[in-house]
């Protein structure tokens, strides 16, 4: 229908990307893992330094990695590029070695050596954009579920998987922007939607429990609401409690992914999904998302997430 159609013509006119997606792999040497560790990197609230030689090499993958987001928005500290002479090289290592902060920040290959050399901390994700290289944070307060390699990533999220051989097809000789858009969005949508995404489709043990104590919390707040609601005291005052019980649910559902339910044994067949996910529903972007009920989303990204978003399933509320 005109839904269909709709979302044909955004897939080939993609206006609504905040920029082009090419530079970051090009930088990558278009490399689909490492491109897709900085995006989980994103979405659980991580630390994340770019390094070049060439300035104009950092701010279009910087751009470009935070466009991967939709359609969360990206909400640290964002410095594409920090010249070498604005701070002091002791006020540089302090903002980035001993920030408490995520951010993603770019810097002259210049400024990476003496931090390297006086230690730098290894809570911070490093991508090298002239060799294509990453280092990743071994250290940190997610130490436990954030993969500490790119080749861990579907270990800690089995699904990063699917994303990075798609992602493997965009080669330098045909590189697709438009399907790299489409994969992100359909991940990062099937991350945020606890109802029909990945922890909906785990069939581990914790994740069906994490799932299950999840829809029970739903049930309670929409008890809490409707009874609020038809008070004649308080319903005057309900539009002041939505949007504290939606908040409630957004730490809520971090709560319940990352609990380790005991006396459950890991199926050998599946790798739970939870852990990593709480780290996302206790992050910035997805706590800003949905503290707006997707209110903030552009309407083409809207018309393009219930488009594509879960043919099995009713899709995500964005409205």
């Amino acid at each position: 229908g005109a839904c269909q159609a709709d979302l044909l013509w955004l897939a080939s006119n993609p206006f609504w990307t905040a920029a082009p997606l090419e530079p970051l792999f090009r930088s990558l040497h278009y490399g689909a893992a490492e491109v897709v560790y900085l995006l989980l990197g994103l979405l659980a609230d991580q630390k994340l330094l770019l390094t070049a030689s060439d300035p104009a090499v950092l701010v279009p993958a910087a751009q470009a990695l935070r466009a991967l987001m939709l359609p969360l928005a990206h909400s640290a500290t964002y410095i594409p590029y920090l010249p070498p002479t604005l701070l002091a090289p002791s006020d540089t290592a302090t903002l980035i070695s001993e920030s408490t902060a995520p951010y993603l920040i770019g810097v002259h290959a210049s400024t990476l050596q003496p931090l390297v050399a006086e230690g730098l901390s290894p809570e911070v994700i490093v991508a090298d954009l002239d060799k294509g290289e990453l280092r990743p944070a071994t250290l940190g307060r997610h130490a436990e579920a954030f993969p500490a390699s790119v080749l861990k990533m579907e270990a800690a999220l089995p699904p990063v998987g699917s994303l990075v051989r798609q992602l493997q097809a965009c080669s330098a000789d045909r590189f697709d922007e438009t399907t790299v858009q489409a994969a992100c969005m359909q991940f990062v949508a099937d991350l945020v939607d606890p109802e029909a995404g990945f922890l909906a489709e785990s069939v581990h043990s914790g994740d069906v429990v994490a799932l299950q104590k999840w829809r029970q919390l739903l049930s309670f707040e929409e008890d809490v609401r409707l009874r609020c609601e038809r008070d004649r005291d308080v319903a005057p005052h309900a539009h002041l409690l939505r949007p504290k019980l939606r908040e409630s649910l957004s730490h809520s559902l971090a709560s319940v992914c990352a609990e380790h339910t005991p006396g459950l044994a890991p199926s050998s067949r599946s790798r739970p999904v939870g852990p990593f996910l709480a780290l996302c529903y206790a992050a910035k972007p997805f706590r800003e998302w949905w503290a707006s009920d997707g209110a903030s989303l552009r309407p083409e990204v809207r018309t393009c997430l219930r488009c594509t978003a879960h043919p099995r399933a009713p899709g995500l509320a964005l409205s």
